[in-house]
């Protein structure tokens, strides 16, 4: 009788193991969409190309340095002191790169807050 509520017990903790861990690859999955839907949004976007324009006012033309980003997907995180953390591929080229934090000023709005330009990217910009 013990030998059977031992083997009862284990299989109830490791159900119950499996399940909690399924639930956490599923919320972890859909805050993933969350934040690619934030970070790929239109809000988004007008808060990035202002920054790209601050430090190359012909950003995202012919003449300009900068001439597209992408997002790089697998750096999005949520920064603990909150917003959110894009970090973007200057032409194509990962070693070009601008890290920055969105965050939410009102319900219209997106705003970066601060952000970090890659060595090679900064001596672009300088024209070295």
């Amino acid at each position: 009788m013990k030998k059977i509520f031992v083997i009862f017990l284990s299989i109830i903790t490791i159900s119950s193991a499996i399940f909690l861990g399924g639930c956490g690859i599923l919320n972890s999955r859909s805050e993933r969409e969350e934040m690619i839907q934030i970070a790929e949004g239109k809000k988004a976007q007008r808060a990035i190309e202002e920054l790209l324009r601050q430090e190359d006012s012909k950003a995202l033309t012919e003449e300009g340095i900068i001439k597209e980003y992408s997002i790089n997907e697998d750096e999005l995180d949520y920064n603990p002191m909150g917003g959110l953390i894009v970090e973007l591929i200057i032409n194509g080229d990962p070693e070009l790169t601008i890290k920055t934090t969105l965050m939410e000023e009102s319900e219209e709005k997106l705003e970066h807050t601060g952000y970090v330009i890659s060595g090679e990217l900064a001596k672009k910009l300088r024209g070295e």
